[in-house]
């Protein structure tokens, strides 16, 4: 039986694991199907305020025998001022209310698994170089192991997905160019890859190339193996001196996941909104979503308000205090949540998979 550390949150000994073993071990996974139950696999209904106001509940259900995964990794949520990794698994609940609100509901369209990993701290983000590649080294070489476990026990031959936030999207990048593209089987069974908040570059007038060789931006529906990226910034607002930064003569991949001006459905932690009992809380038509042309190269997805006058619906995110800083960077998942799981469900169809 595993026994998960419940120590210090930080530590400098922690050394890259060089065994997948531990993740064989159901302990070492917030979210994997072949579980009795896992935070994915919850209560996913959800609470639309409509146009007029009016509350809708929508039951939504996980995909049963999905032939695609989710191979999904968690944001920072160790919020240490020291630098070093987290070794104390003994309160999942931040961990867990990653996973909640940022991909239990795209279980409606894949098989979601999410394993724990001794990630970074946010500490060690403003440490030295030297520190930050010991302890991200440690972070990836747990995201690694996971990786291999899911590949020998649960791939079957299932279309891939992989979706990472913030230091998730930072790992989820290094999985695509270290294990993803080398592989052709593998790159050839990838459906979409969504390494989000977190910055991808890529030389100008190029489609490759900068943090990836091959893989490139998704342009069109129908398209499989492709990237969707983005930071999500306030319209008005400009990006953070400390985020997406850029190579000279690069610029930063934005992909809009929307298929039109207007984000279909942006869904919530219910905490966003009074009165609601569902765990989720949902607007459609009510954010619009475009990928702006920075003068520097740091593009990224600028988010507004529709603006209708006489719209009764309230505003979950307050844009006007989301300005400077990381902006919406928390939010990155739950502005084009219903946009990205239709994503996925289209280049599904299109690809003849369930």
């Amino acid at each position: 039986m595993l026994v998960l550390v419940a120590a210090c949150s930080t530590s400098r000994s922690e050394k890259p694991r060089v065994s997948s073993e531990p993740y064989e071990e159901p302990a070492w996974w917030v979210c994997r199907p072949d579980l009795p139950s896992d935070t994915c696999r919850g209560d996913l209904s959800t609470t639309e305020i409509t146009a007029t106001g009016a509350h809708l509940v929508q039951h939504h259900h996980p995909a049963q025998d999905s032939d695609v995964d989710c191979f999904y990794i968690y944001p920072t949520v160790d919020l240490s001022l020291l630098p070093g990794n987290q070794v104390d698994f003994s309160d999942l609940s931040k961990i867990r209310a990653a996973a909640a609100a940022q991909i239990a509901r795209f279980s409606e369209v894949c098989n979601v698994y999410a394993p724990l990993y001794r990630q970074a701290t946010i500490a060690t983000y403003f440490s030295t170089k030297t520190d930050q590649h010991a302890f991200f080294e440690v972070a990836y070489s747990d995201i690694a192991a996971a990786f291999a476990v899911y590949r020998a026990r649960f791939a079957n031959h299932h279309r891939l997905v992989i979706i990472g936030h913030s230091q998730g999207s930072q790992m989820a990048a290094r999985l695509l160019h270290d294990v993803v593209e080398p592989d052709p089987a593998l790159l050839a069974s990838l459906l979409v890859a969504m390494p989000i908040g977190f910055t991808v570059d890529v030389p100008y007038e190029q489609t490759t190339g900068g943090t990836f060789r091959q893989l490139a931006a998704c342009t069109k529906p129908e398209e499989t193996g492709c990237l969707v990226s983005y930071l999500s910034i306030a319209d008005g607002d400009k990006p953070n001196k400390l985020t997406n930064k850029v190579p000279e003569h690069h610029h930063a991949m934005c992909v809009n996941p929307a298929t039109g001006p207007q984000l279909r459905e942006s869904v919530f932690p219910s905490s966003a909104a009074k009165g609601i009992t569902t765990p989720y809380v949902a607007v459609r038509d009510f954010y619009t979503a475009h990928c702006t042309l920075d003068p520097e190269g740091r593009n990224y997805l600028a988010i507004a308000e529709l603006g209708t006058p006489g719209d009764p619906r309230p505003h979950l995110v307050d844009l006007g205090k989301s300005m400077g800083g990381l902006g919406l960077h928390k939010y990155d998942l739950q502005f084009t949540q219903g946009d990205l799981i239709e994503l996925i469900r289209t280049k599904a169809r299109y690809a003849n998979v369930k």
